[in-house]
Order: C-alpha cells, then structure tokens, then sequence
C-alpha cells in the first residue's frame, strides 16, 4: 500500500498519473488541483475510490500549506511519493529567441513569471509543505517533473533556442532538486528531477502554429535522434516514469533523469 500526493492532476501528465496509480486499489492517491469540482478529477474520484481530490495552488504558500494538511487528514499524516508535477509557460513567447526578448521590464517578468511560479517557487512551498508527510511515509520519494529542454547537450545538439523561460525555469528547478537532495540525503529522502520525454499533452484538435512548430522541432530533435518519428503519449510516459520513480535510490537522488532513467534518452 503506497499513497502519492500528484500536484497539476486535473489534465494531461498529471491526471494520467492519477488514472494509472489509481488502477492499483491499495495505492491512496491525492489529486492536488485548483477546482476539485472540475470534470477532468472529479470523473476520476467517482470511477476509483482511492482517489481524493484535494483544493491547491503552487504558487500560492497558503493554499498548498492547507492541501497538505488536507493530505494529512486523509493519510494519517503520512505520504510515500510527492509529484510536483504542475507547469505553466507563457505561449505567447514561447516560440522566441533570447534576442528576440524585449527591452521592457515588466515584459520580461510576464514571460518568466508563470514558469518559474509554478517550477521554482510552487517548487519550493510544495516540496516544504508535504515534507512533514514524506519524512513518515516509507517510500520517502520526491519527484519533480522536469524536461530534457534544459538539458545543455541537448540544447547544443539539437540547436533548440527557443522556449527560453520554460526551460530556464526547469533549469532552475533541477538545481533546486540537487540542492534539496544534498539536504535531506540524511533522513533517507530521496529527490529527483525527472523528464516526461517529447509527450502530446494537447487537448484537442492544434492550430497550424504549434503543428509546424511541432515540425520544426522533430527536425532538431532528428539531430539528436535520428530514428525519432514523433511525440509520445502521455499513458507510455507516465508509464515509463512510474518504472523510474519505483527504482528510484540514494545513488540516483539529486539528478535529472529521463523518462528511460538515464541521463540522455530524452525522446
């Protein structure tokens, strides 16, 4: 019997985490959302019964502080794996260059704010607001859901210059990681970054703009990946990464890993 605390569980990765960790009765699984009442979770709460749907913000300390107590009440104030999976980018300047960022102050800070709200920051108060639980559960695992994109070999290879915030806040948030890693190594907590792999999160049908920019970037990723012939689904990652969470040790705990648990197997 394992209990996971799966933040950003209302769509894509996140509520595929929940449906597969679900599937197992003996696993408790905590849905950490923004409206619990929403019918992306609140399906999934009625179909499988370990499934709770808890109210929580990253990016708001208050609001993650009463999730975890809400956790706690459920759990018996313990948990085993912490998935800080939540993310938001600005998509509207996703698709530029760093010189094509603009002269503007607060400009800058609108296109970093929402990936490093929810990457570094909601980190952070998620990590410390559910490590009370961790620290009793048995498994002692916290994953953070991290992307091959602020890999620097893969930048360099792949020649991918875009998506700048995003991937400086993962970066940021790999550092964090290894930081809370190298702390809580002496309490047998293990922390981890890891990448979801190239996943098609998209809802529906996509507009011609991210369809070629989808094109532009199999073509880089060819350059890393010759044989890749496109994006995965979020059931093979969320898959894949449950396989790497279960193996998850004291040898691993502070790195970036793949979705295929090494350190390049990014696609």
């Amino acid at each position: 019997m394992s209990s996971y605390a799966i933040t950003g569980a209302s769509k894509g990765i996140g509520r595929e985490f929940v449906r597969q960790l679900a599937a197992n009765p003996s696993n408790t699984i905590l849905a950490i959302v923004r409206n619990p009442e929403s019918a992306e979770i609140s399906s999934l709460a009625s179909k499988y019964s370990n499934v709770h749907a808890i109210k929580g913000d990253v990016t708001d300390p208050t609001s993650i502080l009463e999730a975890a107590s809400a956790a706690a009440a459920i759990t018996g104030g313990t948990l085993d794996v912490l998935i800080h999976n939540s993310n938001a980018v600005d998509m509207a300047s996703m698709s530029l260059n760093p010189t094509q960022l603009p002269y503007d102050a607060q400009a800058i800070r609108d296109i970093f704010d929402a990936s490093f709200s929810t990457a570094i920051y909601g980190g952070i108060w998620t990590t410390n607001a559910f490590l009370p639980l961790i620290e009793k559960g048995n498994q002692k695992k916290i994953v953070h859901i991290s992307t091959g994109m602020a890999d620097l070999d893969l930048i360099k290879k792949s020649g991918v210059s875009y998506a700048v915030a995003y991937s400086v806040a993962k970066s940021g948030m790999n550092v964090q990681v290894a930081k809370y890693a190298a702390e809580l190594a002496p309490k047998g907590i293990k922390v981890v970054a890891l990448s979801p792999g190239w996943v098609d999160t998209w809802e529906g049908e996509k507009p011609p703009m991210v369809v070629e920019g989808m094109k532009l970037m199999l073509k880089q990723f060819q350059e890393v990946k010759p044989d890749l012939e496109g994006q995965i689904q979020p059931e093979e990652s969320v898959r894949k990464v449950l396989q790497v969470i279960d193996g998850l040790n004291a040898e691993s705990s502070g790195l970036l890993l793949s979705h295929n648990g090494d350190r390049e197997s990014w696609f």
